[in-house]
């Protein structure tokens, strides 16, 4: 037979009765648990073997514990606000964040503590006695290391006793998050490939309706006359109407292979993400519309905040497919692209990064940048797309330049 689990539904009576001790409960620590024990254990084994001193002991453990209660027994009525400024930063910035607090109550606070969760670190601010309507301030700072999104928050008012009996919290402010984006080199405006005009890309193929003339043809039935050419029809003695090239406008793919095992190590991986970065921001300048992909976080558009925040956010994962499969997947859904970027680590081999950039339709410039900081930065062509050895960021520039002018 199979088992079936029943669910023990509680009254709402009884759960109203059962939430203060669920709460006092909550807010004894270790210590306090200890001494409540020892203390009815010694208040017990004095009763029954007629112990004085187990008695003693017992009536000091409750005179410590009724002494705690009384800096516990209200809630703090205190409210913190946090704000720190700018909320985007570059790794290895610093941003200096203020928390100001508050007593909301009509009456004088007693002393207390704030704690505030920064990254994976504990920031603690002593506030003393407030005055109703009373507020203290303190400032903290957050060292940006790293590329990433550093959590900050919620504060919170942490009120114990001297001895740390009891220990009672209570969440006074909200969440935030600082992100911090990668660092990016300056490159140069992008040349052949990437036009920054008005009315797009010329592609070789055909259309009856566009902005790049190509020439004259006969008129066929269902051709629009606007696109007759009345004064070379005259000449001519026939019907001829205009054909265009298709334009499009230009537009950057950037995909950064996000699998662990494509890395020899982790610090190849933000060196990806900084060249990532340093080609949105360029495209971006240049009035560019971009697509980036960066391990599971997408981002369009040509704004450099919304493609650095993906960036930012971007971690390794084992469970993303080949780099091949992720070119795939942008092309399928949609992405109008006339300019694909792979980006790498060294644990790939060219020949897969070369396999991965032929997904790419076949009137897309591609190219393919595979970080490897024990190599030498070099360009080496091969097929549709050449590849860059890059081994710092810093060599982008220099790299690009070349490739570009070619």
């Amino acid at each position: 037979m199979r088992n079936i689990k029943r669910r023990i539904v509680v009254p709402a009576g009884v759960q109203r009765w059962l939430r203060p001790i669920r709460t006092a409960c909550g807010i004894v620590t270790p210590l306090g648990r200890t001494i409540l024990g020892f203390g009815l254990l010694a208040w017990i084994a004095g009763g029954v073997l007629g112990w004085h001193e187990l008695l003693v002991a017992a009536s000091a453990a409750l005179v410590l514990v009724i002494v705690a209660c009384a800096f516990v027994v209200t809630r703090p009525a205190l409210k913190c606000f946090v704000s720190f400024e700018p909320q985007r930063v570059v790794a290895g910035e610093a941003v200096a964040g203020e928390v100001k607090v508050t007593n909301r109550s009509t009456r004088r606070s007693l002393p207390a503590t704030v704690e505030l969760p920064v990254g994976g670190e504990m920031v603690v601010f002593d506030v003393p006695s407030l005055t109703a309507s009373g507020v203290v301030d303190d400032v903290f700072v957050v060292h940006a290391d790293k590329r990433g999104v550093i959590p900050i928050g919620p504060a919170t008012s942490v009120r114990a006793d001297p001895i740390g009996l009891l220990h009672r919290e209570v969440p006074s402010s909200k969440a935030y998050e600082l992100i911090v984006h990668p660092r990016t080199v300056a490159l140069e405006p992008f040349g052949s490939g990437l036009l920054r005009d008005l009315e797009g890309r010329a592609t070789r193929d055909l259309s009856t309706s566009d902005l790049a003339f190509h020439a004259l043809r006969d008129y066929a039935p269902g051709d629009d006359r606007r696109y007759v050419h009345w004064r070379s029809s005259a000449r001519a003695g026939r019907l001829l109407v205009r054909q265009f090239h298709d334009t499009r406008r230009s537009t950057l793919c950037v995909i950064v292979d996000g699998r662990t095992s494509s890395y020899a190590d982790p610090n190849e991986f933000e060196t990806a993400a900084e060249v990532a970065g340093s080609l949105s921001v360029r495209a971006c300048k240049d009035q560019l519309s971009s697509t980036l992909l960066a391990s599971t976080c997408k981002a369009e558009g040509s704004r450099p905040q919304v493609l650095l925040d993906a960036l930012a956010r971007a971690a390794l994962s084992q469970s993303i497919p080949a780099v091949e499969a992720q070119v795939t997947r942008v092309i399928a859904e949609g992405a109008q692209v006339s300019y694909g970027v792979l980006v790498s680590g060294s644990a790939v081999t060219p020949k897969e990064l070369q396999r991965a950039a032929s997904r790419f339709p076949l009137d897309v410039t591609t190219l393919v940048v595979r970080v490897a900081p024990t190599e030498k930065s070099s360009i080496r062509p091969g097929g549709r797309a050449p590849l860059l050895s890059l081994a710092k960021v810093e060599d982008l520039r220099g790299l690009l330049m070349s490739e570009l002018s070619v």
